[in-house]
């Protein structure tokens, strides 16, 4: 038998828990029919609160939950989970941190055991915040990696994979990444067998192995307080069309090149030049998305020349190509 110790804190987002309980409570089922001889479970999972609360959900209603009266407790478990809360801004996971404090001296020691550590979605952050992941490769939800960079610089922020493993620590991306994260668990846990079939049974893909085609700038929150850089964000924005050079930006805003580099920078964490690409090829993403334009159509209208340059470019940062991107998001394309 195997404990799972879901740690849960603040408004919890229920689909995440639920999910997670789904997908090893299937496993048990899947596990006594490959095995009737079997008398009990493979898997008993438990949430964890850090007082003898309920946890309330992002969506009201409450989810029963064990307290941990000391940190022995959490010791028992054969892998523990940080579930994520509702987090969109700052403020609501300094709200976050707050809620999970009590579970953070339970979980430092339960890393001293080395065994697994998983995370997701917010969790990530929390993970993070309790400096478990410094000098370590991890991936965060696609929409808060920004916010990640900014405050836990020591981690090795990874966003081209949806699952990343370091060591005992293993981190997934947006709520629904928790399916391919219990899954790896199970394959930690149980056997890759198992897990891929489990795969099967509940339609998880296993080549869902990639975050970079669902992110889009247009959700991205950009928290910074530079007037002139965000102005400049919002005149790239509408002049997509042309090739312009950095020294041509500069002068339009009446900026030395190397001025314009630097305030990038420290307000966005990137270059003009690779903001300028991320844009490009959003514009081309939600072309592909909405119309039937051929390629090297779509390839002026975001200010290139060069067909082939512009594929490179589009498979480095969505992990697919032009083609396989319309037929995967384009509900209207037919080749």
């Amino acid at each position: 038998m195997k404990t799972i110790m879901i740690l849960a804190a603040g408004n919890v987002v229920a689909g995440g828990i639920v999910g997670l309980i789904d997908v090893f409570n299937f496993t048990n089922t899947l596990y006594r029919r490959l095995n009737p001889e079997v008398t009990q479970d493979l898997f008993h999972c438990h949430i964890v609160s850090g007082d003898s609360q309920a946890i309330t959900t992002n969506q009201g209603f409450q989810l029963a939950a064990m307290e941990l009266k000391d940190e022995t407790q959490l010791l028992e478990a054969d892998a523990v989970i940080v579930a994520s809360s509702l987090v969109t801004n700052k403020a609501e996971f300094k709200q976050y941190a707050q809620d999970f404090l009590p579970l953070l001296g339970p979980l430092s020691a339960y890393a001293k055991t080395g065994k697994p550590i998983a995370a997701y979605c917010s969790g990530t952050l929390m993970l993070a915040a309790s400096g478990l992941l410094d000098n370590r490769r991890a991936t965060t939800v696609w929409w808060l990696s920004q916010m990640f960079e900014r405050n836990f610089a020591r981690v090795n922020l990874c966003m081209d994979s949806l699952v990343v493993s370091d060591g005992q620590f293993h981190t997934a991306g947006a709520t629904t990444s928790n399916l391919s994260l219990a899954l790896h668990l199970v394959g930690l846990l149980a056997g890759e067998g198992l897990a891929q079939q489990m795969a099967k049974i509940l339609l998880i893909d296993p080549n869902r192995s990639s975050q970079q085609p669902f992110m889009t700038m247009a959700i991205t929150p950009e928290q910074h307080s530079d007037e002139l850089v965000r102005k400049i964000q919002q005149w790239m924005q509408s002049n997509l069309d042309k090739n312009w050079l950095l020294d041509e930006i500069a002068q339009k805003f009446a900026l030395g090149k190397r001025t314009l580099i630097r305030r990038f920078k420290k307000a966005l964490n990137e270059t003009p030049a690779s903001y300028m690409q991320r844009l490009r090829v959003d514009e081309a993403k939600r072309l592909l998305e909405t119309t039937e334009l051929a390629l090297e159509q779509i390839v002026e209208r975001v200010g290139y020349e060069d067909v082939s340059s512009f594929r490179k470019l589009f498979i480095q940062l969505t992990s697919l190509s032009p083609r396989a991107y319309r037929l995967k998001f384009n509900t209207h394309a037919c080749c």
